[in-house]
């Protein structure tokens, strides 16, 4: 039995749906250029709700990280 899988385009369907990376890229789906800009926001954070709003986009894309490990079909 084959594992479900998921495609980039899933992701990207996942991320824009999800309301903490609304102020980050998600189209198209970049991991790289998306961890780069929630990291930035991190760096620029100076009060408590930027803060908070960094670690709400954190915790999404720790999860579509694991998605993208588990599920992201890729023909190798």
């Amino acid at each position: 039995m084959s594992k479900p899988a998921l495609t980039e385009a899933d992701l990207t369907i996942i991320a824009e749906g999800t309301p903490a990376l609304d102020p980050f890229p998600t189209r198209p789906w970049d991991r790289e250029r998306l961890w780069a800009a929630v990291l930035d926001a991190h760096l620029k954070a100076k009060t408590r709700a930027d803060r908070d709003a960094f670690q709400r986009a954190l915790g999404a894309i720790q999860v579509l990280d694991v998605l993208d490990r588990l599920y992201v079909r890729r023909d190798e």
